[in-house]
């Protein structure tokens, strides 16, 4: 049986990502706050549930500064939570990243440096634990020299204004937790059809039963864009997955028997609005095949995006509605291992 539950409404709403502590509750983080995304009242609450029924009121994750908040991913291990953030001025410039760090089940946080990444406009994204051990972490890097950003601000413009030609991806990869190493990176151009476009990878990445394998969203292409490693450090080009998407953030999660699940919104036509159907694809076969196909929600809106984990032959995520409603998702694929 499956269970949807909405967890919360605010004048924006963007980006809920939902884990299991190792207590078996919940932990949610969403940026909240202001009417648009980025916007200088964005800030990043935080929720708590026993069942994913009942949620607690929101807290701030951190004191308020005046200045937008934003999280990329949320990694649980043991009793310790890490939230990757990025602080900036409202347009996604003058940006601060770093990592939060809780180990009283997110409740009080302690600020750490990023790894790998210093001064640097990066989203870290997807983190897992691979089956030989090492910590592998997403990355999607803005390379925007000092001298532009200070620019843009003078100019009154966002982060979007750039001139960078690509968004660069890639992995942070580390054998002991600490210390790691990155990947080359995956060029991602702010360009398509001869058009300037901006672009937003959130790529996601799932352990194959031999490599890995990268999805990332590709604004304008109408499906997702797919790259290959053996090793999780040395990346493919990308190329076209042939999964639709509508410029939405999709989200790979292995399950037991090396099972991949894919959570997105499987439509070819561009926009917001085209932000649905919700589904839950499963492939048996390292994602040359998508043989199980589960339709979560097909509410005529905007399903943005989706972001979880498996819990057995369970997929629990959280999503959000329309840009301001936070759903919290608990989704029996049991049928997946008839």
């Amino acid at each position: 049986m499956d269970k949807i539950c909405m967890v919360h409404r605010d004048s924006l709403s963007c980006e809920a990502i939902v884990r299991k502590l190792s207590d078996g509750s919940l932990i949610l983080l969403s940026q909240c706050g202001g009417l648009t995304e980025p916007c200088r009242d964005n800030r990043v609450l935080v929720f708590h549930s026993d069942d994913g029924e009942r949620w607690s009121a929101p807290l701030p994750i951190q004191e308020d500064n005046g200045r937008a908040l934003y999280t990329t991913d949320v990694w649980v291990e043991g009793d310790t939570i890490t939230a990757y953030m990025t602080e900036h001025n409202g347009d996604y410039l003058d940006d601060v990243c770093f990592a939060l760090v809780s180990r009283d089940r997110g409740y009080t946080w302690k600020r750490q440096e990023l790894p790998v990444f210093r001064d640097s406009f990066v989203f870290l994204r997807g983190t897992i634990r691979t089956s030989d051990g090492r910590k592998l972490i997403a990355y999607q890097h803005y390379p925007i020299p000092k001298e532009e950003n200070d620019r843009l601000v003078k100019e009154g413009k966002t982060v979007s204004d750039s001139a960078i030609p690509a968004v660069l991806c890639g992995t942070l990869v580390s054998e002991n937790g600490t210390e790691f190493r990155k990947s080359n990176d995956i060029e991602v151009p702010c360009e398509l059809g001869g058009k300037r476009i901006w672009q937003w990878p959130e790529p996601t990445v799932a352990e194959l039963s031999r490599g890995f394998a990268m999805l990332l969203r590709v604004n304008g292409a109408g499906q997702l864009y797919r790259s290959d490693s053996e090793d999780g450090l040395t990346w493919s080009e990308m190329y076209p997955s042939g999964i639709p998407n509508p410029n939405n953030k999709p989200k790979l999660i292995r399950m037991e028997g090396g099972a991949i699940a894919l959570i997105h919104t499987p439509n070819p036509a561009l926009g917001m609005k085209n932000r649905n159907p919700l589904e839950i694809w499963i492939s048996d076969d390292d994602m040359k095949t998508w043989r199980y196909k589960k339709r979560v929600l097909d509410f005529p809106g905007w399903l943005s995006y989706p972001d979880g984990f498996a819990d057995g032959r369970r997929i629990v995520f959280s999503f959000e509605v329309n840009r301001h409603d936070i759903y919290f998702a608990d989704c029996d694929v049991s049928d997946f291992f008839v």
